[in-house]
């Protein structure tokens, strides 16, 4: 990574950390979701390669208020934890806002989106049942790049 990216990421990462939201990891995401009803996790990508992650720092708070008593917990994963954690649940797109209920996949938010559609689709992931994830949960990779044998 380069220095400007290194300072885009650094930058994205000071204005979360100033919210009080928790950063997690692949690993203790698991522990922190359980204790909450619903957690909504911002994934995010190189800020400089995707600028739009960015936006999600500014729309987030936004949408919290709009959903007022009813918002969820929100936590944060920086880029390469983000990247682990969207395998895991079959994100393709990023930025990424995952529902969890009580660790449990509930849905995602891929991509940026207009401003009543975001506030509706995250009313909906807040009543929106548990479901299984859209991924297997393990990285598929292949055994050797010579095909079939």
């Amino acid at each position: 990574m380069n220095l400007h990216a290194n300072q885009a990421t650094a930058a994205l990462y000071a204005r979360l950390a100033a919210r009080d939201w928790p950063r997690v990891s692949d690993a203790t995401l698991d522990e922190i979701a359980a204790g909450q009803p619903r957690l909504m996790l911002m994934l995010s990508a190189d800020p400089l390669k995707y600028p739009e992650v960015a936006d999600n720092v500014v729309i987030v708070p936004e949408v919290l208020a709009a959903l007022g008593a009813a918002a969820p917990a929100v936590a944060w994963a920086d880029v390469d934890e983000s990247a682990k954690i969207a395998r895991r649940f079959g994100v393709l797109k990023f930025p990424a806002l995952l529902m969890l209920a009580a660790g449990d996949y509930v849905g995602v938010i891929a991509g940026l989106r207009n401003w009543p559609d975001i506030v509706e689709e995250t009313a909906a992931l807040l009543t929106a049942p548990t479901r299984r994830a859209p991924s297997i949960g393990i990285p598929l990779t292949a055994a050797n790049t010579k095909g079939c044998a």
